[in-house]
């Protein structure tokens, strides 16, 4: 394989994010982010995503993800 053609890495990262579940909203039947934005309970970092899956799976036994009070997420930043 020629130099030109080798894959670059990825330039961002993988954010796993435990946030706060949210009623809707009664006036306008959605959940506004612009307005009133998710509250993050805690943001941790991943160097690829198997070990971002990794973490959001022991995330997701946790007492209050398994009630529906709180949302685990993995999220890639950059491009």
């Amino acid at each position: 394989m020629f130099w030109w053609r080798r894959r670059k890495a990825a330039a961002g990262k993988w954010i796993v994010v435990v946030s706060r579940v949210r009623p809707l909203d009664p006036n306008g039947g959605g959940r506004d982010e612009l307005r009133w934005p998710e509250q993050r309970d805690a943001e941790h970092t991943a160097d690829s995503r198997d070990a971002a899956d990794t973490l959001a799976g022991r995330l997701t036994a946790e007492a209050g993800v398994q009630q529906g009070q709180r949302r685990v997420k993995v999220l890639f930043t950059g491009h």
